[in-house]
């Protein structure tokens, strides 16, 4: 069980809850002022703000979101975040798709996941 975020760029420390061929939900601590830089993914995220706020931009929208906000990002959209405090947010990614194994693996692998499936 994985219960220590790890450092995955510089102010961003993440942790893995949850891994399947159908989804990875992975919890993120950001420090204020990380930068998450512009990316995409292949598959749906859901991001939701437990803590703090995250500047997102989504496409050419931006959104500052509160504890309790939740933002859907569509495959193939581009996004990058900055925190304007710490913050913490949790990210669903489905299905699990190769463009997220990376992180995936740097967090341990699905055997690190918190809550195992079945």
């Amino acid at each position: 069980m994985q219960d220590k975020y790890i450092e995955v760029m510089p102010g961003v420390h993440s942790r893995l809850l949850y891994c399947s061929d159908e989804a990875v939900v992975i919890e993120t601590l950001l420090e204020k002022g990380a930068v998450v830089p512009k990316h995409s993914h292949t598959s749906l995220q859901v991001s939701f703000c437990q803590r703090g706020l995250l500047e997102l931009k989504i496409g050419g929208k931006t959104v500052v979101m509160r504890p309790g906000d939740l933002q859907v990002i569509p495959p193939g959209v581009e996004h990058e975040a900055r925190a304007l405090e710490e913050t913490v947010v949790v990210d669903v990614n489905a299905p699990f798709t190769e463009d997220r194994k990376g992180l995936v693996e740097k967090l341990g692998g699905c055997q690190a996941a918190q809550v195992k499936k079945g």
